[in-house]
């Protein structure tokens, strides 16, 4: 009577949990065929839970092909070849699991290497802090987005900004920290700044402490084209549509308040301040006549306060007055 499979033996054989005395058994017992075809089995059985790279694993029933058609199925071999059989059954099984065990380490690296995307999206009315793997905090804004990875790795500590932030930067001069918005990158060592990059706006960076460096990427080109370097009391503006770039004067401590739900704004015109508002208190303000959008008024508003208080300093400034409907507000000309 044949001995029967075992495939806990088997299994501990393939993970190499197997003591001398079981390996050499295990040796012997796959010079049967129905042992060579329980390991096939098991092995296949492990590779359907595994993610293995086509190219190896093609190549492996290439050697399985081959080995079949020139040793398992081939016309009757006179009885000296027989014994040549069973080694090289034994050498296509050692090749086999040779590249079994070489793929499940190589994946197993590669997954290893594999740096998870992480992404945080904040919509109108809702503003967060987050804490980056390097112990960088962002003030993230309203109606933005940020994509970081799970964990830096050797070179460049890099993320993705769309729309607006305010930034505190762990210092580390091997790693420098960049900041990509859109074609625009913004590289610092270890600093606290502000960046606003909305679709379709002006592009601005404000420096409260340490040095920022402002950039263009050339396209088609592995390259990027210097707008700005920035020190503490400095804002960058970059327009996307005319390419034209101005440094201005800015007070760092107004920056710094921003992450605390603070918005100044000088000689600002009213439509700015507008989408500034809707995207922080998620409402639309809409004006009666098309004109009013483009004055301009310089005022502090507190984001924690409710937004009729700065409602009322726009109005009482301007000579105009507003009238709220559920999220709608509706910003018009006194007696119009």
């Amino acid at each position: 009577m044949e001995e029967s499979i075992d495939r806990e033996l088997l299994l501990r054989y393939t993970q190499k949990k197997c003591t001398a005395e079981e390996t050499r058994l295990v040796k012997e017992l796959l010079l049967q065929p129905r042992w060579l075809q329980a390991l096939d089995e098991l092995l296949e059985e492990d590779f359907e839970n595994f993610e293995a790279d086509i190219p190896d694993e093609e190549l492996s029933k290439y050697w399985n092909k081959r080995f079949h058609e020139k040793y398992i199925d081939p016309p009757a071999s006179p009885l000296w070849r027989r014994s040549w059989l069973r080694y090289a059954a034994a050498c296509v099984l050692i090749i086999s699991i040779g590249l079994y065990f070489f793929n499940a380490e190589r994946m197993s690296r590669k997954r290893k290497d594999t740096i998870s995307m992480l992404e945080k999206i904040n919509p109108k009315g809702q503003r967060s802090r987050l804490l980056l793997p390097d112990s960088s905090v962002v003030y993230l804004g309203a109606e933005s987005r940020l994509r970081f990875p799970e964990k830096f790795g050797a070179g460049n500590r890099e993320i993705s900004l769309a729309g607006e932030a305010f930034f505190e930067i762990t210092k580390d001069p091997a790693h420098p920290f960049i900041i990509h918005t859109g074609s625009v990158q913004t590289k610092v060592l270890g600093t606290s700044f502000k960046i606003s990059a909305f679709e379709g706006k002006h592009l601005t960076v404000s420096v409260a402490t340490g040095k920022v460096s402002v950039a263009q990427k050339i396209a088609g080109r592995d390259a990027v084209q210097s707008l700005a370097v920035l020190t503490p009391g400095q804002e960058v503006n970059w327009n996307p549509r005319t390419r034209l770039t101005e440094i201005h004067p800015v007070d760092a401590e107004q920056v710094r308040d921003w992450k605390d739900g603070t918005m100044t704004f000088v000689a600002t015109s009213l439509g700015d301040i507008a989408e500034s508002l809707e995207r922080w208190y998620n409402v639309k303000i809409n004006f009666a006549d098309s004109r009013i959008q483009d004055y301009h008024v310089s005022l502090i508003v507190k984001g924690t306060d409710p937004l009729n208080h700065a409602l009322d300093i726009i109005c009482n400034t301007t000579h105009l007055n507003y009238k709220i409907k559920g999220k709608i507000i509706t910003v018009a000309k006194k007696g119009g």
